[in-house]
């Protein structure tokens, strides 16, 4: 049994060049009726217009292969087998052919097995799940991208991520190293649906240039599956966002289902931008509003008699917070490494408890580099006043600016272990997946990849600001 009837009318997949690139590099493929089920892929290259376009058809080709070969016992060993295979598939050829070094793909796929359906992805390709009866688009997937963790940072909002300056830089890809780490459905669960729903896999050349809304809208209009996937097309050539349409190769596949049996859709939303429904609000009868409100007055009066009783000291607190027995006071001229983390991340195996408290004293260790930054910046323009008032070149503290030099070079350098640590403790993480629940999985990973990349601004964009003339 399959949820989809296999007619054409019920799937739609295009691919088309753009307004600027030169090449196709995406690709895109499928095949009903395998041993695992339905398979739905499409890959976005990277490396080149050569480059990008022989990874993603090796990464098609590749996972079509996998997953049509024989059976597996679950659907995630089929995903994960078929993806790590492409991933070695494109390793060996770029080793074979050194012309292709360096390229890689992001790749989605959407499995319908019986009843059930699952998905995996890598990078910044996404998949989208369409409720029919609701009208409701919801993204199913979340990036593998630093804005994406910028994102969930809470530091920039999902529309500033589109035209971000780093809005293509994706962390995981197939062909970049033989350690790959996919996502698949959340917590294990497979996916449910109903007639009328429609998966959407795109590349990055269709959600980068039109915004969620606008692909909900042309779902939901009264039109046939190929009209529609030819219309989202259509509008990311014209392009809706601060930059002009058709930047980027832009993939589509539509695939709607219309052999279900249950009634409802099940599944876990990455919506950045849709607020939760409010609940019906049901009125009070006037009883129960009298009643409420003398219960609340009775409240207020116990609470003003216990103030007056016990009068709190509501002065400066005595309790100041003390260093950690174990954790070192941070100088400013010297390495910001926690002790408690230099103990944990010298073990070869960290176990889950570990690693929360090594992200834990994360916080105070970035503050320690911001504060060395903050002051480093401060002598450098003090001096930097001084000398525009000297008159003779014999007057300029060179010998100061020389100690300066010295300890940016210190922060450079305790950085650049830093970076070493958390890499290390990423690595860690990965090691884990399957041995913890995938929600702790995926939040450890994600603070990883965030501290990481904190680490990468502190060094590349803060510390730009300070370079000695």
């Amino acid at each position: 049994m399959s949820l989809i009837s296999g007619s054409e009318s019920k799937i739609f997949a295009k691919g088309v060049i753009g307004n600027v690139r030169k090449a196709q590099e995406d690709s895109h493929g499928m095949r009903l009726g395998t041993p695992n089920g339905d398979l739905f892929v499409v890959c976005d290259g990277m490396g080149g217009h050569v480059g990008g376009a022989m990874a993603s058809r090796i990464a098609v080709d590749s996972i079509v292969e996998y997953i049509g070969k024989e059976h597996y016992a679950t659907p995630v060993a089929a995903l994960d087998g078929a993806l790590q295979f492409a991933n070695m598939q494109i390793l060996g050829y770029a080793n074979e052919h050194p012309e292709y070094r360096g390229m890689g793909t992001t790749a989605c796929i959407v499995l319908i097995r019986d009843t059930d359906v699952w998905i995996a992805h890598v990078g910044d390709s996404r998949i989208y799940l369409y409720l029919g009866k609701e009208k409701e688009l919801h993204r199913i997937t979340k990036d593998h991208s630093f804005v994406q963790t910028l994102v969930d940072a809470g530091e920039i909002t999902d529309e500033e991520a589109e035209h971000h300056p780093n809005k293509n830089r994706i962390l995981k890809a197939l062909g970049i190293k033989p350690e790959l780490y996919p996502t698949f459905n959340f917590e294990d669960k497979p996916i449910f649906v109903k007639n009328g729903d429609i998966f959407l896999i795109c590349s990055d050349g269709l959600s980068g240039m039109i915004p969620d809304s606008t692909i909900e809208r042309v779902l939901g209009e009264k039109l046939t599956l190929q009209e529609r996937g030819d219309k989202l097309i259509e509008l990311a050539m014209q392009g809706e966002t601060v930059q002009p349409g058709g930047q980027d190769n832009c993939t589509v596949e539509l695939i709607e289902i219309d052999q279900a049996v249950g009634k409802d859709s099940v599944f876990h939303s990455y919506d950045p931008y849709r607020a939760p429904k409010e609940p019906e609000k049901k009125g009070m009868n006037t009883k129960k509003m009298i009643r409420i409100a003398l219960i609340a007055m009775g409240v207020l009066v116990v609470i003003f008699g216990a103030l007056l009783l016990f009068k709190p000291n509501f002065g400066p607190s005595n309790n100041t917070k003390q260093p950690v027995p174990g954790d070192s006071v941070i100088d400013s001229t010297k390495s910001v490494s926690s002790k408690t983390t230099e103990k944990l991340i010298k073990q070869k195996d960290m176990d889950f408890k570990d690693i929360k408290d090594s992200i834990g004293v994360w916080k105070d260790t970035q503050k320690d580099f911001e504060d060395r930054i903050t002051k480093l910046k401060k002598e450098k323009g003090e001096i930097e006043q001084k000398n525009k008032k000297s008159t003779s070149i014999e007057t300029i503290d060179l010998k100061k600016f020389d100690e300066l030099m010295k300890t940016w070079e210190q922060i450079e350098r305790d950085l650049d272990k830093a970076n070493e640590q958390w890499v290390h403790i990423q690595e860690e993480v990965n090691k884990l997946q399957g041995k913890i629940s995938q929600k702790e999985y995926e939040k450890a990973e994600k603070d990883c990849i965030f501290i990481i990349n904190k680490i990468d601004y502190l060094k590349n964009n803060c510390l730009k600001k300070i370079t000695f003339e």
